[in-house]
């Protein structure tokens, strides 16, 4: 068996969730994994015996599967939500998800607030025309 070690593992094409949650089935109990960023790429540090290259590729496979079945889990959630019916023949993966997302009447009535604001700061107030208003309303 190799000595255990500290050493960086690149992290494209692997899921967080996937190296962090079985990175002690690959190595062992006192193996150990967390995100870890070498020399401006993102990664894993991983303390334990070195990761062979057939176990790196389990892990990217696992990695894509769990991607996938998370984006199904994701648009399906999505589409029950969003659809009356809630059923789709064929789920589509990149179904785009609303983040964050502001009314669109709220937006409209801002720019309709910022149009009335400078068109009045464009117009000269004019006294004369305040105190005849006034005038008229008594």
């Amino acid at each position: 068996m190799a000595q255990p070690q500290q050493y960086w593992l690149p992290g494209y094409g692997l899921s967080r969730h996937v190296v962090l949650s079985q990175i002690q089935f690959f190595l062992g109990p006192s193996a150990s994994a967390r995100p870890y960023t070498y020399q401006g790429r993102e990664g894993y540090l991983i303390m334990g015996s070195p990761l062979t290259r057939e176990q790196i590729s389990d892990l990217a496979h696992l990695s894509k599967e769990y991607e996938r079945e998370a984006s199904m889990r994701m648009t399906q959630s999505s589409q029950s939500y969003n659809s009356p019916s809630g059923k789709s023949p064929e789920p589509f993966i990149n179904e785009l998800v609303p983040v964050g997302q502001r009314s669109r009447g709220g937006d409209r009535e801002r720019e309709r607030g910022r149009d009335r604001e400078r068109e009045r700061d464009r117009k000269p107030a004019h006294n004369n025309d305040r105190r005849s208003r006034h005038q008229r309303a008594w």
